[in-house]
């Protein structure tokens, strides 16, 4: 007596699950100084300054938000031994270079809360990606334009940048 076995293929389903957090992080190289105001010009027309560079990596679309977290000022020689008329929010804009350009083409005020603080703006967006995704390599330049109203003084401005998800 002979006996044929017949195999049979089977088929086994196992869940594979995977849990993925938002991740968003970003680097800022730069330090934005400014120029002593020396001429009645930059006292008038404001000066600009140097290059604060952003690259934002995020697997959700996010925006930057910007405030000026505190002012702090503090007398010079020859000026008034107290600031009572200090540099304000309203005083500084600021404007987004995109991509590798060098110029700000606008500007925008920071609107103030306090005289040493500023309601936080969002001051750019972008889509989910690396750096290398347009839009998320940028770069941020202050304006300074302190009029003859504000004592003369060293300030020092606490900028504050957050970047959340959409």
């Amino acid at each position: 007596m002979s006996f044929t076995f017949i195999a049979q293929a089977q088929t086994i389903v196992t869940p594979l699950g995977a849990s993925i957090n938002s991740q968003i992080s970003f680097t800022v190289t730069g330090t934005p100084t400014l120029a002593p105001f020396t001429t009645e010009s930059d006292i008038e027309n404001g000066i600009i300054s140097d290059a604060v560079n952003f690259a934002i990596k995020s697997n959700r679309p996010w925006k930057l938000t910007i405030s000026i977290t505190n002012i702090v000022g503090i007398p010079l020689a020859g000026g008034p031994p107290t600031i009572t008329a200090p540099i304000h929010p309203l005083n500084v804009s600021w404007g987004v270079i995109n991509g590798t350009g060098s110029t700000v083409t606008s500007w925008t005020v920071f609107a103030n809360t306090t005289n040493t603080t500023s309601a936080p703006i969002v001051a750019k967006t972008g889509a989910r990606g690396a750096p290398a995704v347009s839009g998320n390599t940028f770069t941020l330049r202050y304006k300074m334009i302190p009029g003859f109203a504000v004592d003369p003084g060293t300030y020092a401005l606490e900028v504050t940048y957050v970047v959340d998800a959409l």
